[in-house]
């Protein structure tokens, strides 16, 4: 590992090694399992350009995308309809190829694009401003919740019950080593009265964050709840996980939400194996000076026109390094552009179908799975476009057989005492016909005999 093109030297490494308490170099990877290590091999032989194209063509093929499926698997990533303009529109060379817009002056075009997609994302939040993009939804509600920690200098957070658990990990990650007590609450089918986060709220908690929907489908996010919290004297962070529930659904904002950030995949972006996605983070404009990330905005110049800027930079890590509000100095630049031509190819009114249909077929399926003598419906509160079903048992191969006539049945949840030991996730989007779900209800009904 001695190579002399690295900038440190074997001392320098020594220093560094003692620092963060190892003997050596070969402990920072023993996170990774020993089988992999021990087959990892880098003797790499030279390859012409097309050998190493049929061979990266031969590992794609691995991967079965689910667009091959009849899939009802959501668990926070969503399939629904891309219109066929917007890729044309996306993939002109003024987004593709354009990155950080500090020269306003050439970038107006961007900057533009960028003040639209907050102006968007404010109106479906209900909040007053929003900034100009995050990397996903989970890091966006890590940033929410330290921005409230630096905000409210208090240093409890309750996680309401129904996060998705990789947002609740990646918020654990993010305040690891800062002194803050997370208090992540167990779902209670049996407790819609909240009474365990009114045994965990105190005067110390900064704020309570609320998926809506939540990770199950259930409609959680009120009035009531956000009046409870803020009684307590915290916040509300609302966490939307598919934001094309908020062309049906009453904005956050509008419930009393102090902020709503979340993962904005569902506006134009592909499934694409995992990302990039889109965080979003819209706050009252109390929170302004104090949001990560880069805010557009528009103004006029020394003659009267109109232009746009970059605004409020003094908070970003790039500028007040150590004494930045966030380490976030980037965004989404073309994830944020892609959702913004599907708003405004959508409309208000095409944005309302796709999420009135997505309702519809949802509660369609769930009626008609839960009419099979053996499937117990989960979803008792009211859901949107996920819900919860159950089974006295599952069969080892019920997935495979699934899949093998075209289906992905779902997300299998974990043991829990809320939903049993055999609990799926289902998930619907306007993509689903009612022949697709008749057909599932029957294969599935098969499978389970």
């Amino acid at each position: 590992m001695n190579h002399p093109y690295l900038p440190l030297t074997a001392s320098e490494r020594r220093r560094m090694e003692k620092a963060i308490g190892i003997q050596n170099q070969a402990e920072l990877f023993q996170a990774i399992p020993k089988e992999i290590r021990d087959q990892a091999c880098f003797d790499l032989p030279a390859r012409t350009e097309w050998e190493v194209k049929k061979l990266f063509n031969h590992w794609a093929e691995l991967n079965t995308p689910v667009s091959q499926f009849v899939s009802f698997l959501g668990a926070g990533a969503y399939e629904h309809a891309i219109p066929s303009a917007l890729p044309y529109l996306v993939n002109r060379s003024e987004f593709l190829t354009a990155y950080t817009p500090y020269q306003p002056e050439l970038n107006q075009g961007l900057l533009q694009a960028f003040f639209e997609y907050q102006s968007l994302i404010t109106e479906l939040t209900g909040m007053d401003v929003a900034n100009a993009s995050l990397y996903d939804g989970p890091t966006a509600l890590a940033e929410a919740v330290l921005m409230v920690y630096n905000a409210t200098k208090k240093t409890e957070f309750v996680l309401l019950s129904g996060l998705n658990p990789e947002a609740e990990q990646v918020v654990r990650t993010y305040t690891d080593h800062l002194p803050l007590k997370i208090h992540a609450l167990n779902p209670n089918p049996a407790d819609p009265g909240n009474e365990a986060l009114t045994r965990v709220l105190s005067g110390q908690t900064a704020a309570v964050i609320v998926q809506h929907p939540d990770f199950f489908g259930r409609l959680t996010l009120c009035t009531a709840l956000v009046n409870q919290i803020k009684a307590a004297g915290a916040l509300t962070i609302a966490y939307i996980n598919d934001p094309i529930s908020l062309g049906l659904l009453e904005a956050p904002g509008a419930l009393g939400a102090d902020l709503v950030v979340g993962e904005a995949q569902a506006f134009g972006l592909p499934l694409s194996f995992g990302g990039p996605y889109l965080g979003f983070f819209a706050a009252k404009k109390d929170y302004l000076r104090n949001l990560p990330g880069r805010i557009v905005g528009k103004t006029t110049d020394q003659n009267g026109q109109e232009g746009f800027v970059l605004t409020l930079q003094t908070r970003e890590q790039h500028i007040r390094r150590e004494k930045a509000t966030s380490n976030i100095c980037s965004n989404q630049a073309l994830c944020a552009i892609t959702a913004t031509v599907y708003l405004a190819l959508l409309g208000p009114t095409g944005l309302k179908e796709v999420a009135l249909s997505s309702v519809q077929n949802s509660h369609y399926l769930y009626t008609e799975l839960t009419r099979i003598p053996i499937v117990q419906g989960r979803s008792v509160q009211p859901f949107f476009h996920e819900f919860v079903i159950a089974l006295p048992c599952c069969p080892e191969d019920l997935f495979p057989k699934m899949k093998a006539q075209g289906f992905i049945p779902g997300h299998k949840l974990p043991p829990s005492a809320a939903f049993g030991a055999n609990a799926f996730l289902l998930y619907t989007s306007e993509l689903r016909t009612k022949a697709e779900m008749d057909r599932f209800c029957e294969e599935i009904e098969r499978c389970l005999q």
